[in-house]
């Protein structure tokens, strides 16, 4: 049954990433109390709730004790088993259909669903042994990735990439630890992703489609809009997305990976259930950022429409930038968005944090970045 949330009621955040701190501040913003369940003391989302509870792990006495203290409860992906989702909704309001906590958790049942859904997908299989990967490989092929199927078991983003049968051995020790799915590697010409946010009501909210620029941790990428991709392709993926978020009947925010070939096939690579960390281009460049449509999605309450104000924007990491020219830019723009985290225990200057630059055009907002001189690092 839905619930309808109203201010004044405790939303339980667990996990302790950005977008979990902005998830907070719009929340509390919105009239709502913030409870916070995380694993270490020094994190961006104390800052920003009412209170916080620090546990050694997410097992079931800290998961149940924290759900009985919250009327709805938000968990970042990644972090809890279907078990564990499980436990919350048994105890408070969790967003989550049986199905959604299902594909939230394993990749395995993503990808069917996906399949399910007539959305083109990279080939795969599911795999628990050495003999398993080989006969997967005859019709799959080489390259190709093995990924552990649930999400929560540590290294479970780490992937093994198969270029030919040399790599069995390290494939091998992969699937000893847990069972996995083997996908095709498609070779592509560009990656793009695509974030949305439904209410119960059936309101959707579509943001641009945009890019990740980097390698590495998230907090060492950045982000733009708009992707450089065709209308073409833009529409089917706006398509895929309508469609995905009315068949899982989506109260939330579910980002979507594409695979773009050079002929313009669009694949779907993944389908994350939760707060999206690279939405953060959205601050300020929208008129409802990505973090409160989806706390709004969350408590019940309507999702108007959305209406860019800007063109074009670029999130900076404050790690990668000059930190007295970031402050000098502060004191000076209206135009641009600052998102600053400063965790208990930090010096004044040691922020974490993202400058979204917005414009008229990416070579806009790049000509801003180098004129501004944002990325110069003195010696």
């Amino acid at each position: 049954m839905l619930v309808k949330h109203f201010p004044g009621e405790t939303i339980g955040i667990i996990g302790s990433s950005m977008a979990s701190a902005l998830l907070a501040q719009e929340a509390g913003r919105l009239g709502y109390r913030v409870a916070s369940l995380v694993l270490q003391e020094q994190n961006p989302v104390r800052q920003f709730c009412n209170w916080q509870t620090i546990c050694p792990v997410y097992d079931e006495t800290a998961l149940r004790h924290f759900a009985g203290r919250v009327d709805v409860v938000v968990a970042e992906t990644g972090l809890l088993s279907h078990q564990d989702y499980k436990i919350l909704a048994a105890i408070t309001d969790l967003t989550l259909s049986d199905d959604l906590m299902a594909i939230t958790t394993d990749r395995l049942i993503e990808k069917v669903f996906l399949d399910s859904q007539r959305c083109l997908v990279t080939p795969f299989s599911m795999v628990t042994s050495l003999k398993d990967i080989k006969e997967a490989v005859e019709y799959i092929g080489f390259p190709c990735v093995l990924k552990t199927t649930q999400r929560h078991l540590p290294q479970s983003s780490d992937h093994v990439i198969l270029y030919s049968e040399e790599d069995y051995e390290r494939a091998e020790r992969k699937v000893e630890e847990s069972t996995c799915i083997l996908e095709a590697w498609i070779p592509t010409e560009k990656k793009a992703s695509l974030t949305l946010v439904r209410n119960e009501r059936g309101e959707m909210l579509l943001y641009p489609v945009f890019e990740v620029i980097g390698s590495g941790e998230l907090h060492l990428k950045q982000v733009r809009y708009p992707a450089n991709i065709s209308s073409m392709v833009e529409a089917e993926m706006r398509r895929v997305a309508q469609v995905i978020g009315q068949a899982l009947d989506l109260i939330g925010s579910l980002t979507l990976e594409f695979f773009i070939t050079s002929a313009g096939v669009v694949y779907i690579n993944e389908a994350s259930v939760g707060l999206s960390s690279e939405a953060i281009f959205t601050l300020g460049s929208m008129s409802m950022s990505h973090f409160e449509a989806t706390c709004r999605a969350l408590v019940g309450l309507p999702l108007p429409d959305l209406l860019p104000r800007g063109r074009a924007a670029i999130a900076l990491p404050l790690v990668d930038l000059n930190y007295d020219e970031v402050m000098t830019q502060y004191m000076m723009r209206t135009d641009w968005h600052f998102a600053f985290f400063n965790p208990r225990g930090h010096s004044v200057e040691d922020m974490q944090g993202y400058v979204i630059v917005i414009g008229d055009s990416i070579k806009h907002c790049e000509r801003q970045i180098e004129l501004s001189r944002l990325t110069h690092h003195p010696k």
